[in-house]
């Protein structure tokens, strides 16, 4: 009897640690053996701290213009939470994501605790498919984005074609949805529980585009502001595409916390804009420390909370 192949499988497989490990540790090794970690340390040490700071500052204002956006998304599923709460919690899912020994991601962790509360015991779905959507509309933003910054090079025309067809069908797809909603519950019945083609859902849905197009800019600029600490020598839609490419692979499950694809795929990009390998590999390693230091604030949340007991408290 020939074996079965599922996509389901195949993620399955991808997701379990042990090949997490080898993907992870394979690449950060492959990297070592490429650039100069004599260079690399000499560009850390001559950083300016301030590009730093303004690279941190970046990531901070985005946690929180992105925990807004997540507010306006769960309002519009009917899921009424303070806007305080939900930044906050969106800090949360930053830090459990990086620093918790946890099989779950913090999308999840924020996901449960937005439906914790007993006027919200029974919008498990809708605090689900919020944290979703949530993620979609940042997706979006960043292809869009993207297609505009591939512009300033060239690509052979059939990569053109692919993006521009995927890219007009998205749009088109937001634009239809609420006729397409109805032919949708038919074949996905849970999708009854979700106000996804009403005017109000709809009308925060695209009000979080923006928010997310400035998230997206700020995670940029960012990477501008590390790479200028470290003398990486690029086009500032070269950074944009250098990031964006990486964000959209570090999305599948294959290594922890996309470490080793980041790293990796900073020096190749980098090096194929013209930057150099030991410049990007430096900008990677403070972008680990910007990630880390700006999820501190979700240490605070989480006591607040009561610790990390307090993720498996029932509502």
């Amino acid at each position: 009897m020939k074996p079965r192949f599922s996509i389901q499988g195949l993620l399955a497989l991808c997701s379990h640690p042990a090949v997490k490990t080898v993907v992870t540790l394979g690449l950060l090794l492959m990297l070592f053996n490429i650039v100069d970690i004599a260079m690399v340390w000499q560009r850390l040490q001559q950083l300016n701290p301030l590009l730093l700071l303004a690279a941190i500052a970046c990531l901070l204002i985005g946690y929180v213009v992105c925990g807004l956006r997540w507010a306006w998304i769960a309002n519009g599923l009917g899921i009424a939470v303070s806007r305080r709460r939900k930044i906050r919690l969106y800090f949360l899912g930053m830090f459990t994501s990086l620093f918790l020994p946890s099989t779950i991601g913090g999308d999840v962790v924020r996901g449960i605790l937005l439906a914790k509360g007993e006027a919200r015991s029974k919008l498990g779905v809708q605090a689900a498919a919020s944290v979703i959507l949530d993620r979609v509309n940042g997706l979006i933003a960043l292809v869009t984005l993207l297609t505009l910054c591939m512009l300033w090079f060239s690509w052979p025309l059939y990569w053109w074609l692919f993006w521009l067809i995927g890219m007009a069908l998205t749009w088109a797809a937001m634009l239809a949805y609420p006729w397409l909603h109805r032919q949708l519950t038919r074949h996905l019945p849970f999708l009854q529980q979700l106000p996804l083609q009403t005017a109000c859902f709809q009308r925060q849905w695209w009000r979080s585009l923006p928010i997310s197009l400035l998230f997206q800019l700020l995670i940029i600029q960012a990477h501008v502001f590390l790479g200028m600490a470290v003398g990486l020598e690029m086009s500032w839609p070269a950074y944009a595409m250098t990031m964006g490419l990486i964000a959209l692979v570090a999305i599948l499950p294959i290594s922890f916390n996309g470490f080793g694809i980041r790293e990796a795929g900073y020096v190749g990009l980098a090096s194929y804009f013209g930057g150099n390998a030991d410049a990007a590999a430096a900008m990677a390693a403070l972008w680990v420390i910007v990630l880390a230091v700006s999820a501190l604030p979700g240490a605070w949340v989480l006591w607040r909370l009561g610790g990390v007991r307090s993720l498996g408290k029932k509502s």
